[in-house]
């Protein structure tokens, strides 16, 4: 049996949607443990978030710099309390 054209495209959408899921999950994780890591570091060193401290400071040199930097902003403020 061989699988229609339809049928391999659809193959391929439904891989690259869950090879989508699994980019975001891991890049979730790796973000609460960022800022987690940023937290920890900045009550150390007494330095706020901004984009400059995070990558010279911190040292975050990942190609994802500036998608992290602002995960880390936006997890940073929803853990605050009301």
């Amino acid at each position: 049996m061989e699988l229609t054209a339809n049928e391999i495209t659809l193959i391929m959408e439904r891989r690259a949607e869950e090879g989508a899921r699994n980019t975001a999950k891991e890049f979730q994780r790796k973000a609460i443990n960022t800022a987690n890591a940023f937290a920890e570091w900045s009550d150390t060193t007494g330095y706020g978030l901004t984009f400059s401290t995070f990558v010279n400071q911190f040292d975050y040199q990942d190609n994802d710099g500036k998608q992290m930097y602002e995960a880390v902003q936006r997890i940073q403020q929803a853990a605050m309390p009301q």
